[in-house]
């Protein structure tokens, strides 16, 4: 019988199994677009976030600031991002969506809806129903202890 750290470490490969999976199907799915999933990902949260500082993009991602200064600079040399002073501290950027941010987020939407539907049509949903609570409860233990 398998103890509860190989049960849990089996869990954790599954885990890994699924999202390495998941992150293929993605890739393949949206190679039109020049950035990458992270970059992606940035610009819808700067989208649903407009004038965050990069701490918060930091602190939310759980990036190092190094990697998101650099991330930042290649998103704003190509266009898609502009930072802005702060009308009350000459330190502080904001970050904004460029018009061209604004197009790229409505076309990765559309491509994830999609990608969302694609891989979502090959689950039963009565076990996504049986999933999701488990998680829930799974992620509340990890944080609690």
């Amino acid at each position: 019988m398998t103890d509860k750290v190989e049960k849990y470490q089996e869990m954790m490969d599954l885990f890994r199994l699924y999202f390495n999976f998941s992150k293929r199907f993605y890739g393949e799915e949206v190679k039109f677009s020049q950035l990458t999933p992270q970059q992606g990902r940035t610009l819808m949260y700067i989208q649903e976030h407009p004038g965050m500082i990069q701490r918060e993009l930091a602190d939310n991602f759980h990036l190092r600031n190094a990697s998101v200064t650099n991330m930042l600079k290649n998103l704003e040399r190509d266009g898609y991002i502009q930072r802005k002073q702060d009308e009350k501290s000459a330190r502080i950027k904001r970050i904004y969506l460029t018009h061209l941010g604004e197009k790229q987020v409505i076309e990765m939407k559309k491509s994830f809806n999609l990608i969302l539907k694609k891989l979502s049509s090959r689950v039963d949903e009565k076990l996504l129903d049986q999933l999701i609570p488990l998680l829930k409860e799974l992620n509340q233990q990890v944080r609690n202890n």
